[in-house]
């Protein structure tokens, strides 16, 4: 599914890393930043849970994992009648449409359209959803805020969170608190392995892997090809226990 801050493109790298620490002495995958379950659906583990504190995309997730195929075709009514009357449609509707038929899968960011009349992009959204349904089945999808979950029953678990970077675009669940995150991941990590996808991570963390990307997510909005240039790192902590 389209989600700001997709992993969708840069799975086929991360991904084999994060399969990697998915050892025999591991019980289960969490991802308490699921987003649009683009590197979930890619992992190997009979155990995986992918939690997110917005309601409607744990909605939408929890239905396309049960087999529901969402419609083919939104108009731009359509959308807009969901987008002001989110409480006559069920929540996974109100899901599907409000980060699929939006411009980058930003929470009802405004309808995708195509001025020329080149592209269907309800179609292209329906045929890419479709296709990533098989991959949801048997994942957990859970209405969480990560200092929510109850760390004590998390024990020998590879965890990946792919949080919202720092100064890009706001997400559609408001402000984050990095600084609680940091220490959550801290105590994540006495009983578990926790991966971190960012730019920069405070200097106890270490980074094990890089790559020069080119992003759209620019606070700045600055245009030049120069500044949408980023190094996309993959971090851990490594904890003394």
């Amino acid at each position: 599914m389209k989600y700001v801050g997709s992993k969708n493109r840069l799975s086929k790298e991360l991904a084999p890393i994060i399969q990697s620490y998915i050892t025999d002495d591991i019980v289960g995958y969490l991802e308490p930043f699921v987003g649009g379950a683009n590197m979930i659906d890619k992992i190997k583990c009979e155990n995986r849970i992918g939690t997110d504190n917005h309601k409607y995309l744990i909605a939408v997730l929890k239905k396309l994992s049960e087999g529901w195929i969402p419609p083919e075709n939104v108009t731009e009514n359509m959308y807009k009648d969901i987008q002001s009357n989110k409480n006559k449609y069920p929540d996974y509707l109100v899901g599907y449409v409000g980060f699929q038929l939006s411009y980058g899968g930003k929470w009802f960011g405004g309808y995708r359209r195509d001025r020329v009349g080149k592209r269907n992009y309800s179609l292209e959204a329906y045929n890419n959803t479709v296709k990533q349904i098989p991959n949801l089945k048997n994942i957990q999808f859970k209405e969480y805020d990560f200092r929510e979950l109850p760390l004590n029953k998390i024990k020998n678990y590879v965890i990946y969170c792919d949080i919202p970077y720092k100064d890009t675009t706001k997400y559609s669940t408001g402000g984050f608190p990095y600084e609680e995150f940091y220490e959550w991941v801290k105590k994540a990590s006495k009983d578990n392995i926790v991966l971190i996808s960012e730019y920069n991570m405070p200097e106890e963390f270490t980074c094990i892997w890089q790559k020069e990307t080119k992003t759209l997510l620019n606070s700045n909005k600055e245009k030049s090809d120069d500044k949408n240039i980023r190094i996309e790192k993959l971090f851990t902590y490594r904890c003394e226990k």
